[in-house]
């Protein structure tokens, strides 16, 4: 089944999981939702369950835009009161990305956009592994 919920405070779901992947939620959310969001999901998170984040690395992204991209400080820091950090590590985001989505959105000329074959583009990241104490 498919719920609806607001990320940064749900409920109903105690222990439930044993790996939880965000990929691009946690740079997708306002900075301020950020520690309801860690809690909800320890709240969701089976004992010794595997938490794991691909965000957009601060550094890769240009000021000022629509994500709130992270450094690996502030991963760390918004992450590790709620998990034991396993490992931090650089990331690439991939995504089909047409050529004119640039053209249109000039903020992101000088960001690390490779062009990957076949359509595809990345940006820098970061990749979090972590697990519940």
């Amino acid at each position: 089944t498919f719920e609806v919920a607001d990320i940064s405070c749900f409920r109903g779901y105690d222990g439930r999981f044993g790996t939880i992947v965000d990929s691009t939620l946690f740079h997708s959310m306002p900075v301020g939702l950020r520690a309801g969001y860690q809690r909800s999901i320890v709240r969701a998170a089976a004992p010794g369950a595997s938490y794991f984040v691909l965000a957009f690395d601060r550094g890769g992204m240009p000021a000022g835009g629509p994500a709130n991209p992270v450094t690996e400080a502030e991963l760390r820091e918004a992450v590790s009161p709620y998990w034991v950090v396993d490992e931090i590590r650089p990331a690439r985001i991939h995504a089909n990305v047409p050529d004119s989505f640039l053209q249109g959105h000039e903020s992101f000329a000088g960001a690390d956009i490779r062009d990957e074959g076949n359509g595809r583009k990345s940006m820098r990241a970061w990749l979090l592994s972590a697990h519940l104490g």
